[in-house]
């Protein structure tokens, strides 16, 4: 579904992702991991066409090459990112944003079985409703967080990119957080790549996983591979 062909991106003069190739099938659930620094956010924003970073190689969606076309463009294909920023609209209720993540039918290529608009949205966060005339700038950072998600998935995309959906999140609502994704992921049949530095929790859900370093995939594999190896894991990502 999605794939890259000897990505580089660089920021101004300095190169951050080196000839990097990696692949995602369709209905697959795919962790990419590394420490800060290490490129997996760059690589994100390389899949939206955000800029910087500028790129050359290719990026292959769906059999089309989104190489260079602007972000809406790519949104509109069906690729949904969750930010690592979050980057609601704080003046803006909870509802409205909401709706904000809202595509014509039919833009993304369906395919789903079931359609992910406002009820959903309420179900799985049954939160944002009860906050959904609350401003974006009154919401804590888990409320962000669960609305990000819930206005990616309003967009109905074929595949989600999270970025540190976990950053800066208390444990307990971290946990929350991520069990939801799992949930959604499952119900609505999403293709899914979450950006972590690590997370043991993740593993056991994961299809593969990849590792970054300096720019670099240092490690494509088996999550079990992974979480089995503390030698491994303090090797690739200094922890174990």
């Amino acid at each position: 579904m999605l794939q890259t062909k000897k990505l580089n991106a660089f920021y101004g003069g300095a190169h951050v992702i080196f000839d990097t190739s990696l692949h995602i099938r369709q209905g697959e659930f795919v962790g990419l991991f590394g420490r800060n620094g290490s490129g997996k956010s760059s690589m994100f924003r390389a899949f939206m066409g955000l800029k910087p970073p500028l790129i050359t190689g290719e990026i292959i969606f769906k059999g089309k090459d989104i190489t260079g076309l602007p972000s809406h463009q790519i949104a509109n294909q069906g690729l949904g990112w969750v930010p690592e920023e979050r980057k609601i609209f704080p003046n803006l209720s909870v509802r409205r944003n909401l709706l904000l993540g809202v595509k014509s039918a039919g833009k993304n290529g369906g395919g789903h079985k079931r359609s992910f608009g406002l009820p959903e949205a309420y179900h799985y966060f049954p939160k944002l409703e009860q906050i959904q005339n609350r401003l974006g700038n009154q919401l804590s950072g888990g409320e962000q967080q669960m609305l990000t998600i819930a206005r990616t998935m309003m967009g109905n995309p074929d595949l989600v990119l999270f970025d540190e959906p976990t950053e800066g999140l208390a444990p307990n609502i971290a946990r929350d957080v991520l069990n939801m994704i799992l949930e959604i992921r499952k119900d609505f049949q999403v293709t899914a790549v979450v950006v972590e530095q690590f997370s043991q929790h993740l593993l056991p859900y994961l299809d593969r996983c990849y590792v970054m370093e300096h720019g670099e995939v240092i490690f494509e594999g088996c999550p079990k591979t992974l979480a089995d190896d503390e030698a491994l894991q303090r090797k690739l990502l200094g922890v174990g």
